[in-house]
């Protein structure tokens, strides 16, 4: 009998096929998939099977009408006795996000309905965000009487620069779909039956290209985008790209280049 059969289905499934593509999907669709501790922590434990598993790229989706409609934080706090305990169970809580931008292999949101609160949340953790029409996003901890949290405020201020991170948390209304990609947080939008499809080809692509190259570039974003000074990352490019130009990958992709025809890279 299975597990779902039993009444106890894992909260999140976990695939990864031969070309390196892990598929992470919250499966709590009665629940539209919001994110109880429970949850959280489970979603954590398959981010951490990611770098055994030797994956390549990891796909975050939601089973049924939604992303993730978020999470009631007072609930997950209600038993703390005071503000010291209830940061200590939400820095806990969120850490489920920040193991997912802290990979060091690209992630993709596949949004497939609304993406509320820490739902929105867990998207700006990926590296892409690919939104079906019918995606909605939305950050209405103000309406809630809490400040958001997360890294809620950092990641979208870099995402869609100051003034519209500001109307986002200030007003909470639902960003829709073609909005957010004018805004910056949708790298692509869809038709809802073209999402899967589309994220899995997104994913290919990037799962066919040297690891060791995407996971340095990975590194330099991150280090752009928080702060690090020109001169920096001029000393880590040139350092990641001196390594890389004496691979095999490299002369590889120079031929393919001459040749005209797809590189066949060694590192996958």
């Amino acid at each position: 009998m299975s597990e779902q059969e039993h009444g106890s289905a894992p909260g999140v499934l976990s695939e990864l096929d031969e070309s390196g593509i892990m598929r992470l999907t919250l499966n709590r669709p009665e629940q539209r998939n919001a994110l109880t501790g429970e949850l959280a922590e489970e979603l954590r434990t398959r981010i951490a099977e990611a770098r055994p598993r030797r994956a390549r790229v990891v796909v975050v989706t939601g089973r049924g009408s939604a992303f993730c409609a978020g999470a009631d934080l007072g609930a997950l706090t209600a038993g703390a006795r005071n503000a010291a305990d209830r940061r200590q169970l939400l820095a806990e809580y969120y850490r489920a996000f920040l193991d997912l931008r802290d990979l060091p292999i690209p992630t993709i949101a596949a949004v497939n309905g609304p993406a509320i609160g820490a739902g929105f949340n867990l998207a700006l953790a990926c590296d892409l965000r690919i939104l079906a029409e019918s995606a909605r996003l939305a950050a209405p901890f103000l309406r809630l009487g809490i400040h958001p949290g997360g890294g809620c405020t950092w990641m979208l201020t870099r995402a869609c620069g100051s003034a519209a991170a500001r109307e986002i948390l200030l007003l909470g209304e639902p960003v829709e779909a073609h909005r957010a990609q004018q805004l910056g947080l949708a790298s692509q939008v869809v038709p809802d039956h073209e999402l899967d499809a589309r994220a899995r080809e997104v994913a290919l692509r990037i799962a066919g290209l040297p690891s060791r190259v995407v996971r340095d570039l990975k590194s330099a974003l991150g280090l752009a985008e928080e702060g690090a000074s020109f001169n920096s990352l001029l000393a880590v490019e040139s350092l990641a790209q001196a390594e890389s130009m004496g691979t095999e990958d490299a002369r590889e992709g120079w031929a393919a280049f001459r040749e005209r025809r797809p590189p066949r890279f060694r590192d996958l």
